[in-house]
């Protein structure tokens, strides 16, 4: 109830601000614009929008205020947070485009440059710059208000948990925003800058209205930025340990660099592709001044998103959540780094083959060498680079290293790349052996034999490089965990612990001892059943669960009220091991958020725990597949089946 009271007053408060604040501008756009008559009909209809608007606005408004005076728990929902940053980026994102256009209007009139407004063509200068301070004034005062409830309701109760990510959002989404306008005005300004030296046309007084509207998106973007970006750090240098531990902030980080790797690298082989062209001798083709700057915008924002992210590894240790996201960062880039590398190996050697019969190679091998050149060299230091560091933290030793190499984002680009080894090859040895069956039947006469074979081999050849590479890193990351596994099991004494019949103690025994064979479980019956069947003896039970490093049991184990002996249940409470109970049930006992599994079930989810537990993972239950993720699979097996059939199936009808 108190939900769907919340959600009415905050869709009705948005609906009906956003309303009457566009309809306050309009209407103060037509009266303050001179000399031009507005419509009527449009006045008539903003000032009802206004009268109608904001009596219902407030009443609902003051409403949402009123209960969030009262109630401490209305001031910190969620979903008063989200509508208040909500709120602060609708007003904000206009205001900063009007000051975007307010700023080029102003530079253009000061340097007496032409500047249409595509809105309304026929207006002019004043008219435009009156529509702009309209628009800032209004939007910035309702910015402003709803700036200081925040402000208010975050001295009242701390923005934590979804609060707090809805202002991270809010917060890197427009410095976000920010470095990008930032970065497209001085990518441009540079560009614009070596337009006027060296050959060619000159970007001057004809195209000074592209240089004002960098100017100008440049003028809001940094301040945009800077006022955002300072606000996360503020955030993250504070006392909050929350906020420090943030997936969004490493994610907002890691994107971003993230993209200018990538942009640098790709404007890089367009640079390097020219210097080849140059060297093989072939016409010139593009401008060094169109990539040049690209790569200069993308190395400054690199270099100081790549400082900002080891300034946070030196103040606080990374979280898991974080070091998921940059392990996708680290294994993202290398996978297309080793794709353009091994793209630009394989085309270098089909052009050298592919020439081999020819006296003199011809301008078309030789602009496909220096495009798969100038490919191969800008992508190996993107792949070395984060391979290595990602190799370099997977060999390391302790629980930072087993938590590299059981990274599921390690092992989805190791056994990708050998996947693609593998079709390389299988694809390439029957394109080898179909070509030479058709040579032995004379259905072969095709002058190309000799090269396309060359290529067949050469890459078959590649992939099996590739293939020994990978699968020896998937063999290392085995051998290092087994390593680790022997002396983790030889160091821990599991106590295995049977309240009951010993059926469970039994059936755990033995998937231990099949399955973790280095294990020497300690058996302890608590019955004269358990006893029997689990051969365990009753000698010093205190004693020995006080010595062991992980206890296994019913839970009732732990629970001192003539389930279990009071010395039993005091021992295992007393105990520096680790509890891992197991939810049995008992008549007269529920359990909340628990399915209820057979005894087979239990002891394999049991058992998956403690080799969690040996192995360092964090325990999580075995879910069954429901319906719709068998659906899923089954799809997806499907689409997959028919990607690989598509090239399969082209192959074979061209060949016939």
């Amino acid at each position: 109830m108190v939900t769907v009271r919340r959600w009415y007053i905050l869709l009705v408060c948005a609906v009906s601000l956003q309303s009457m604040s566009w309809a306050v501008i309009a209407l103060l756009r037509n009266l303050l614009t001179l000399g031009r008559e507005a419509p009527t009909a449009s006045i008539a209809f903003q000032i009802a929008v206004i009268v109608i608007g904001l009596p219902i606005f407030l009443a609902h408004w003051l409403w949402a205020q009123r209960l969030a005076g009262r109630e401490s728990d209305e001031r910190e929902s969620a979903l008063r947070r989200f509508y208040l940053y909500a709120t602060l980026a609708a007003f904000l994102g206009p205001l900063a485009a009007n000051a975007f256009d307010l700023v080029a209007r102003l530079l253009a009139l000061a340097l007496g440059v032409e500047r249409r407004d595509f809105e309304f063509p026929e207006s002019s200068v004043t008219e435009a710059i009156i529509r702009h301070v309209v628009a800032i004034a209004v939007l910035g005062l309702l910015w402003f208000y709803h700036q200081r409830v925040v402000a208010e309701d975050a001295r009242a109760a701390p923005e934590t948990e979804n609060s707090a990510t809805v202002r991270r959002l809010y917060v890197l989404g427009f410095s976000a925003a920010g470095v990008t306008l930032t970065t497209m005005g001085i990518i441009h300004l540079l560009r614009w800058i070596m337009f006027q030296f060296g050959d060619g046309p000159a970007i001057r007084g004809a195209n000074l209205g592209g240089l004002v509207a960098e100017a100008a998106r440049l003028a809001v973007g940094l301040p945009l930025w800077l006022v955002f970006w300072r606000w996360a750090q503020r955030l993250f240098a504070g006392p909050s340990e929350e906020e420090r531990e943030s997936a969004l902030r490493k994610l907002y980080l890691y994107v971003t660099v993230l993209i200018t790797v990538l942009t640098a690298v790709t404007n890089a082989t367009f640079i390097l592709a020219g210097f080849f062209r140059r060297a093989l001798d072939l016409p010139p083709q593009g401008d060094i001044r169109q990539p040049l700057p690209i790569v200069i915008g993308m190395i400054i924002l690199w270099a100081y998103h790549a400082y900002s992210l080891r300034g946070d590894e030196a103040l606080t240790k990374e979280a898991p959540r974080q070091a998921g996201i940059r392990r996708l960062y680290l294994y993202l880039v290398a996978a297309v780094g080793l794709a353009a590398f091994l793209v630009g190996l394989g085309g270098d050697i089909s052009v050298l083959i592919r020439s081999l019969p020819r006296a003199l190679m011809g301008n078309d091998l030789k602009e496909q060498l220096a495009w798969f050149s100038a490919a191969l060299i800008a992508g190996l230091p993107v792949w070395l680079l984060p391979w290595r560091r990602a190799q370099g933290g997977a060999v390391a030793p302790g629980p930072a290293g087993a938590d590299e190499r059981r990274s599921i984002v390690r092992k989805i680009y190791l056994y990708f790349y050998l996947f693609v080894a593998t079709m390389t090859v299988l694809s390439g040895l029957v394109y080898i052996v179909y070509r030479i069956l058709n040579l032995v039947l004379g259905e072969d006469s095709s002058a190309n034999l000799i090269s396309d074979l060359g290529q067949a081999i050469a890459y078959s050849l590649i992939a099996v490089g590739v293939w020994l590479y990978h699968g020896a890193a998937v063999r290392g990351d085995g051998q290092l965990n087994q390593r680790e596994q022997v002396g983790r099991l030889a160091e821990m004494r599991v106590a295995v612990v049977d309240a009951g019949d010993g059926q469970f103690g039994r059936a755990l025994l033995d998937g231990l001892r099949r399955e973790l064979p280095g294990l020497s479980p300690d058996a302890i019956g608590l019955t004269p059943q358990a006893v029997e069947i689990m051969g365990a003896h009753q000698d010093n039970i205190p004693a020995r669960l006080a010595e062991a490093g992980l206890i296994v049991g019913p839970w009732n184990i732990a629970f001192p009220g003539g389930m279990v002996a009071s010395a039993i249940a005091e021992a295992v409470a007393a105990s520096p091991a680790r509890k891992l109970l197991v939810p049995v049930w008992v008549e007269g006992w529920e359990w909340a958020g628990v399915d209820r599994w057979n005894a087979e079930a239990i002891v394999q989810q049991t058992l998956r725990a403690v080799k969690q537990i040996v192995q360092g993972e964090a325990v999580r239950p075995i879910r069954p597949l429901s319906a719709g993720a068998i659906i899923g699979i089954m799809v997806g097996v499907l689409f997959l089946l028919t990607l690989l059939a598509i090239p399969v199936l082209y192959f074979f009808s061209r060949g016939f």
